[in-house]
């Protein structure tokens, strides 16, 4: 897959709705604003939590986390449906997908005082719908992990 400099999430023309998503919109200043970007055959995101993400002192609140692995995992689906089946023309694609069904599994307490690494593969492609793995990482233990069924809606 290509690399851009622009995370998936800039490259949304202004205007389009996906903008203000609480958990990827670039224009949502109130929400996680994650960037998403393409590395090789994964799609990767760092992010860092902020005080008022805390679930207990010190923990990542379990819906923040489950937001972090549900909108990456949205975005892996957008940058490997980009990669593989849009025109590279395209300057500012529209691609969209979203969550049709996701599994989250917590395996341990999600620290706070790092920043934290999600990684995203799809699993099973198409051109209407994406299977996709995503993996929370911190300080190089998995702390939680996800199956999203992404369904293509432009």
């Amino acid at each position: 897959m290509m690399e851009n400099e622009l995370s998936l999430q800039d490259q949304l023309p202004e205007g389009h709705p996906a903008r203000v998503c609480f958990g990827c919109g670039a224009d949502n200043t109130s929400g996680l604003q994650i960037k998403s970007y393409v590395q090789g055959d994964a799609v990767v995101c760092r992010f860092r939590p902020q005080a008022h993400h805390t679930a207990f002192p010190g923990v990542l609140n379990g819906g923040i986390a489950a937001t972090l692995l549900d909108c990456h995992g949205i975005w892996t689906a957008v940058g490997v449906y980009n990669t593989r089946y849009l025109d590279p023309g395209v300057e500012t694609p529209e691609t969209m997908f979203v969550t049709r069904k996701m599994t989250v599994e917590y395996v341990r307490p999600t620290p706070m005082d790092m920043e934290l690494m999600l990684q995203g593969r799809v699993v099973t492609e198409g051109k209407k719908s994406m299977q996709v793995e995503v993996e929370l990482w911190a300080g190089g233990e998995m702390t939680a992990k996800a199956d999203v069924l992404a369904v293509r809606a432009s």
